[in-house]
């Protein structure tokens, strides 16, 4: 019997040991909780307005959970980094500075390619934010911190003065002298056509073997769309050597090409 009561009272000592250092488990700092009050409120809701609530002390963390596709679907950049998106797009010159990394990478790799003669060699180019930057008009908005309607967006591209990413005209410009043809793939409807490729001229963009438009009816995702045309091109006998957008939804799902390159953007989000 006292054997039994020592083996009981060494359990009984062991659970409280590992009781006492166990760390207890706190709620992140990360997310501030939402509560309601309003028992109907249906949970689509209650889930947006908890995104909504999401808070980012740390800008740059953020900034890295979007170029990392980690965050997604968010609609506006959180209002606190107004500030940050504003010098890392203009003041800092980062912007510029992460995009030359890119692009060099993207043309040292294309470089090193042995081509082949049988096939059309291809690069796919990203429009909006890759090639002709929209940074105005997102300035006029807290720097993505604040919404806007649709047709202001489509007004800003009616003026066709949208100006040039110049580390992306540099890697254009290299991919043309390695004889790999451009493919223009843009999101933008083909009414636009006309402003954009005069936009384009003007921002030194004179070639390119197709521009592709999404049909002004369609209501595709950017992904999807993207993909659909890309797989037209591999039909017909192009080879698509390299892909470089601003989004990950350029160079989602089939088709995108050898190898793609995502540039910084963290103005907003597109699937």
């Amino acid at each position: 019997m006292p054997k039994k009561i020592l083996t009981l009272s060494l359990l009984l000592l062991l659970a409280a040991t590992v009781s006492h250092g166990r760390p207890s488990v706190t709620v992140p700092e990360l997310i501030e909780l939402l509560t309601s009050t309003n028992i109907f409120e249906n949970e689509a809701k209650l889930l947006e307005k908890q995104r909504l609530t999401i808070n980012y002390p740390n800008c740059i963390s953020w900034h890295l959970g979007v170029e990392t596709s980690n965050i997604i679907n968010f609609e506006t950049v959180p209002a606190n980094c107004k500030g940050y998106v504003e010098d890392y797009l203009t003041t800092s010159q980062q912007y510029r500075y992460d995009s030359k990394t890119l692009c060099k990478e993207a043309y040292f790799y294309a470089k090193g390619l042995a081509l082949k003669n049988n096939t059309y060699n291809v690069w796919i180019f990203d429009l909006d934010d890759t090639l002709l930057s929209n940074v105005p008009f997102y300035a006029k908005y807290g720097y993505g911190t604040e919404k806007h309607e649709p047709e202001t967006f489509m007004k800003w591209l009616e003026v066709g003065e949208a100006p040039v990413l110049p580390e992306t005209l540099h890697l254009y410009q290299n991919i043309l002298e390695l004889g790999i043809e451009p493919v223009l793939l843009t999101e933008r409807f083909q009414e636009l056509e006309e402003v954009t490729l005069k936009n384009l001229k003007a921002a030194g963009f004179h070639y390119w073997k197709h521009i592709l438009f999404k049909p002004t009816d369609s209501n595709m995702k950017t992904a999807n769309f993207k993909s659909k045309e890309r797989k037209k091109l591999e039909r017909s006998g192009y080879t698509i050597i390299g892909n470089i957008g601003d989004q990950w939804a350029d160079l989602a799902k089939d088709s995108p090409g050898r190898r793609t390159f995502k540039l910084p953007n963290p103005l907003y989000y597109k699937s």
